[in-house]
Formats: structure tokens, sequence, C-alpha cells
């Protein structure tokens, strides 16, 4: 058990254990960390091939969604796509868009026009109040989205516009139904599709399939990079093997302009090296900017690239020291990039700029075990999410920001906004005990990170606090193995690189416990711009510790101890990587929590000496 003290100095017990069922086997270290995660048949896992991917036929609706599709086609009708607002929503109506106008031009002689829907409203889902389907569209394609928005597909096929819905959200319960006239392929209402881990660009990819088989070609394939992305992005499950093979065919053959520009544009961070882990820390972040901060007009520059809707622009490149300001020509695909940086940027500028905001409110209830706030003066609806993240790790418990509207249809207040969960949390879904309440209206999303609404939020803080009264956010880090430091070596440091690539959602980073580790003062340096980060080694093996400061005691000792001489002795919690710089590739410890047992200074060591 490793003590530590939190930002508001409250007493928090940092615990590491083996996972559940944990051998500690270090001869076999990639079959035991699989293992740990769930996977037992590693084999398989490690070799998965197309034999791993289900027949299409099993998703409910999808002879019906290729029918409606091919009349329409057929018939020369107007055919509109909507564009969900995150990675998703734009990769799975890309797919779909690229992939129509390519048939309707090959087979059917451009008979339909095809056009795509793009929201006004940042993070808008679905058919919301912001959209407006022109009244020419016959056809009305919604890939990601469209499941629960019952109301709206009953007045659209009132007016005699066909809808069809590619979609992988659950089914809400709703007192009114869906009109039958409505083709909904969703693999949550398919009993006989067993995979409930795959994405609405998932299902577009599968329903693109049925498509080539019905018009006898082989188009699909050609769009899997996006695919690939969208499950990325959406954080699918891993663990999954069709999803996971899914991907690898995607990543292993990336085709896309803009998904390529994206990834050149991410290549020093990325150290050219294209995995999951990669495109779901360095590419999806950028996209999700732009999503949440990009003007509308900036939006649909990047669908327009990820459709290869091909332009070229003039750019006039900034003043350097050494070379004066230039225009330059500059493509589509270039182009997105670069927007989708800007818009990341400034929206890490936005989220450092409101997070003290928000935590000097979250920090006035330190008892509650939950954080629920008003934010509708302070923050703006696209960063509800993204603060909510920060706030729940730095308050280790699940956090809710939500900020006031006017229900259109009933003209009373609610409150709505994001919900996310804690790490290492002991509640395995937020969504559900945020369902079961009396308090809130909806919850909409994945298990932690969703969407929710309540009409009183006193209500709503009284009724979760007594209802998780006996949880305790212990933080306790789940490892795959415990090894004392006389036995931490390169070799098994190797074997668990071997992760690096099918890192994942469900496929946690390994992480391993080192224990009884003496360090002399002089083995340990702190580095960095701002002076916190500290290195050192365990029997040859780079550990690096960042974002230190005073609260950690070895860090303390070494930045406000002036003796010249000591030595720590301590335990540690870490994640094995594999770092490259310079282009050397070394294998190293990137620490999460220390516990440190005794720190003997210069000065008591001069008195044991004499004594």
């Amino acid at each position: 058990i490793c003590i530590h003290l939190n930002k508001n100095r409250q007493v928090i017990y940092i615990k590491y254990k083996l996972y559940e069922g944990g051998t500690n086997d270090t001869s076999n270290v990639v079959p035991e960390i699989l293992r740990n995660r769930g996977i037992d048949d590693y084999e398989t896992y490690l070799n998965l091939d197309d034999s791993v991917i289900q027949d299409y036929a099993d998703l409910e609706g999808i002879k019906n969604a290729v029918n409606t599709t091919i009349f329409a086609l057929e018939n020369g009708h107007k055919i509109g796509i909507l564009i969900d607002e995150d990675v998703d929503g734009f990769c799975s109506a890309s797919m779909a868009y690229m992939y129509l106008n390519r048939i309707n031009n090959e087979l059917y002689d451009s008979k339909s026009n095809i056009c795509y829907l793009l929201h006004k409203k940042a993070k808008a889902h679905g058919l919301s109040e912001d959209i407006t389907i022109p009244e020419d569209v016959k056809l009305l394609i919604i890939p990601d989205a469209g499941t629960n928005d019952v109301t709206q597909c009953a007045e659209l096929t009132n007016r005699g516009v066909q809808i069809v819905i590619l979609d992988h959200h659950e089914k809400e319960e709703s007192e009114i139904k869906m009109p039958e006239e409505v083709v909904i392929v969703n693999n949550q209402c398919s009993p006989r599709y067993k995979n409930k881990d795959l994405c609405g660009a998932g299902v577009v990819y599968r329903f693109l399939q049925a498509m080539d088989d019905e018009l006898w070609i082989n188009y699909a394939d050609d769009y899997l990079d996006l695919c690939a992305l969208a499950n990325i992005g959406d954080v699918m499950d891993m663990r999954s093997f069709e999803t996971r093979r899914l991907v690898d065919k995607g990543i292993q053959n990336i085709q896309n302009k803009c998904f390529k520009a994206l990834i050149q544009a991410q290549d020093y961070s990325m150290h050219s090296i294209v995995n999951i882990h990669n495109i779901q820390w360095y590419i999806v972040p950028i996209i999700n900017g732009m999503v949440r901060f990009g003007s509308l007009k900036d939006k649909e520059l990047v669908f327009r690239a990820f459709i290869e809707d091909y332009e070229v622009f003039d750019y006039k490149k900034r003043a350097t020291k050494n070379n004066p300001a230039e225009v330059i020509k500059e493509n589509i695909y270039d182009r997105a990039a670069r927007l989708c940086k800007n818009a990341k940027g400034k929206q890490d500028r936005q989220k450092k700029k409101m997070v003290p905001i928000i935590m000097k409110e979250a920090e006035k209830d330190k008892d509650s075990k939950i954080t629920i706030l008003d934010v509708t003066e302070t923050l703006d609806s696209s960063l509800t999410g993204l603060v909510a993240i920060k706030i729940a790790e730095d308050m280790n418990r699940p956090c809710l920001l939500l900020r006031k509207h006017i229900n259109p249809e009933t003209g009373l207040v609610e409150m709505s906004g994001s919900a996310r969960n804690v790490d290492h949390s002991p509640i395995d879904s937020l969504k559900d005990v945020i369902s079961e309440t009396n308090s809130f209206l909806w919850a909409k999303g994945h298990a932690n990170a969703f969407g929710c609404s309540t009409d009183n939020i006193s209500g709503a803080i009284t009724e979760l606090n007594d209802k998780l009264k006996d949880i305790k956010y212990d933080a306790t880090y789940r490892v795959d193995f415990i090894v004392d430091a006389c036995r931490l070596d390169f070799e098994l440091l190797q074997e668990m690189s071997k992760l690096d690539d099918i890192r994942g959602q469900g496929i946690d980073d390994p992480m391993i416990a080192v224990e009884n580790i003496t360090l002399n003062k002089e083995e340990i340096n702190v580095v960095g711009k701002k002076m916190d980060t500290m290195q050192f080694k365990i029997n040859d093996i780079p550990c690096v510790m960042f974002r230190c400061d005073e609260q950690n005691k070895i860090y303390d000792w070494i930045m406000n101890d002036f003796s010249d001489e000591g030595t720590v002795t301590f335990e540690l919690v870490g994640t094995a990587q594999t770092n490259i710089f310079n282009g050397i590739r070394q294998y190293q410890i990137a620490v999460d929590d220390i516990n440190v047992l005794s720190i003997t200074t210069d000065e008591e060591l001069d008195e044991d000496i004499w004594d």
C-alpha cells in the first residue's frame, strides 16, 4: 500500500495487486499479459485471420438496407448522408458517401444526386434540432446514429423520406415505436450478431460488403482504413477478435489521402510507427479537436478531405527569423491536417485555462462521492467532456459537468452535459448507475463516458451520494508482474514491449511493480524544461517519472534537501514502454507511482559511522 497526499491534501492509498487470476509468470510474458486481459486463446488472437469475421447476414435489416439503397440509386432519387460529430461519424459518413458516389458513377450513370449533411452545432448527434433535411431528399442514410431518433424519423417518414440507419448505439426505451418503414441495421439490436464491440463505421463496412455481393463488385475493402480509424476513435474494445481483425487489416492498407496526411503531420510524435496506440494518441485527438473547436467551414473542409474532394489553396506561411513570409500552394489534405492540429491547440489552451476554475468549484465539496456541477456560465459545451475527465482524475471520483438549456418540447429548464468515470473505478458502468436513479431524464453513450440530462441537480447529487455511499475509490493498480529490483532485467522489458502493436482499448499497457529499490541520491536526476521529470536506473534499466512536484517524497528530497549524499528505498508501479529518441530504441519503465519506504541523508550516515 502506497500512501500519498492528493492535491486536496487528503490522504489516499495507492494500492497494487496482480490481475485476478494472475500468476506472475515472468517466463511466459505475452500469454500472461493477454490472459490477464481476458484473452485465453492468445494463440488465435496473435494470428487472426478472416475466419473470425461473422457473416454480415446476421445483422438484422441489412438485406432490406441494401435493397432500399439500390432502389434509390436505380431510380435517381436524391440521397442524403448525415455526418455525426465525432471521429466515427466523420469516417462512417465518408465511407458511405465515397462508396455510393463511386457505384452511382460507375454502375448507374450518375442517376442520383448524393449529398452530405453537416451539423451546425459542435458535438451534435443524429437528427438533432440543428439539422434540416432538404425537401428533395428521398433517402436519408444515418451512419453512427439514429437508432433512438424515433420522433424525428416519424416526421420524416410522414413526408415520404425513406431512412436507412447504420448504427451501433444501444436502443433506449421509448413509449413511441420507430416507424416500420425505417430500416435499422445495428449490431446491438441484432441477437445473432455476436460482436457488440463494433462502431458505426464497422456496421457501415458490413453494409458495404453486402452491397458488394449484391452488385458483384469488390469495393468495400478500399474503405477499411477509415473503418479502423473509427473503431480506434470510438474506443471499441480491441479484445473482440472481429473488431481487432478489421482494425489490423485497415491499418495495414491505409489508402485514404486525408488519413495519410494526418499521419504525416504527426510523424514526429509517432516516430513513423502506425499502430493502434499511436493513432489513438496522436490522430484521433486532433480530429476531435476539429469537431469540438473548428468552425463549420473548417469542419466541412476536413470532411471534404476525407471524401477526397481535391482542391488546392493559397496558404501564406508565417515569417520566421531566417525566412520571410511567402504564399505557397497547399492541397486540401495538408490543409485539413494543419487545421486539425490548430483546432487541437486551441482546445488545449482553453482546457488549460478552464480546469483550475472548475476544479475550485469541485473542491468545495470534498466529501461527496461524485462531482456534479452547473457550468453553464463558465464552460463551453465543447469542453465539458475533456474537463470532466481531468476533474475526475484530480478528485479521484466520477464527474458530471452540466449546462442549463430549455427543452423545446416541454419548455422546461433542464441540465445536460458530460459524465466521466475515474480510472481504476470500482464502478463498472457509471451510465448504468445513473440510469437506475430517479433524478436523471436520460443517459446515452458509453459505459463510463457519456452524455446525460437532469431537471433536478440537487436531487441528483443527493440520490447518487446515497447510492454510492459504500463505494471506495482506492485507485488500485492492476499489475501484470511484481518483481524484486534484483530480478528486473532487459529480457522482461523486451518481452513486455511485444505488446506495443497490440495495445488498445481493453488491452491495457503492461504494468509492473518493482519492490526493494535502493538508490543513492546522486543516481537520481531531475530534468526537463520545468525541472519536473525524474530519471533513474534500476539494473541499468531507465525509469522516468513525469510531472513530479513536492508531494513526491523523492522529488522533494532531491530538490530541497541540500545534503550531498543519502539513499532512498522505495517501490514503484509503472508501465513498460519502448522509447525512441533520435532513432534509438530503448526499453524503459514510465513510473506512475512510488512508495517511499525510507530516506537516509548524509547527516544520518555520518552519525551511523561515528556510532
